[in-house]
């Protein structure tokens, strides 16, 4: 009964604080950095930039998204990645910010995931087509000016995506202890900024506040 209840006061507060509010898409850049296994002993560090835009119907949005990735190793290897995504808004709540007198809006967001990849160097035979599930947490708020109908967020994302091994045979697989694994698994860690804007009703919300006088004893 306590668990249901808690349950319930979760959603009601969510669903109080719902961001509905964007008129148009949000357009985001981010800096990425990703981890791919190769084999179980040896994977594939990558780092590069990512562009996505998603559109928002209350709490669900559909986003597509290019990003191209390059090794931090010697090997060459490169990986330009388009996809899309479905994404659902699990929490949101208004907290306080720590640099200016105003509200800023927290968020927690579910994705599932699809990428389309082109692999050179040693990742090549890694299927193109991958599957996978992502969270991201954002922190959003309005600009400064009064009539401003701008909206910006910071985003931390993190997602692990799966894709088959193309053209490896599979006894070696289960033969060679050090060749592929059955499925090469890829975690990927974002971090970046995205940009929209939204209903002046929505915005308000995020206005700076006048500061209070100060009473004088």
């Amino acid at each position: 009964m306590r668990a249901s209840l808690a349950v319930a006061v979760v959603i009601g507060v969510a669903s109080s604080a719902a961001a509905d509010g964007e008129v148009t898409p949000m357009l985001g850049v981010a800096v990425v950095g990703a981890d791919t296994a190769r084999t179980p002993s040896q994977d594939e560090p990558l780092a590069g930039v990512a562009l996505d835009l998603a559109f928002w119907h209350g709490r669900f949005g559909l986003g597509g998204e290019a990003s191209e990735r390059w090794s931090l190793e010697t090997d060459g290897t490169h990986a330009t990645v388009v996809g899309a995504s479905a994404r659902v808004r699990v929490y949101e709540c208004l907290m306080p910010s720590l640099l200016d007198p105003r509200d800023v809006e927290l968020g927690v967001e579910l994705q599932a995931i699809v990428e389309r990849g082109w692999w050179s160097g040693a990742m090549s035979d890694v299927d193109p087509t991958a599957y996978g599930l992502g969270v991201a947490i954002r922190m959003r708020g309005g600009g400064d000016a009064d009539n401003s109908i701008l909206l910006a967020e910071s985003r931390l994302f993190l997602r692990v995506m799966s894709a088959r091994w193309a053209g490896v045979d599979a006894v070696a697989r289960t033969t060679e202890p050090t060749g592929p694994s059955e499925r090469a698994l890829t975690v990927l860690v974002g971090i970046g900024a995205s940009f929209g804007a939204g209903t002046p009703g929505y915005v308000h919300k995020f206005r700076l506040r006048p500061f209070q006088p100060t009473l004088l004893w």
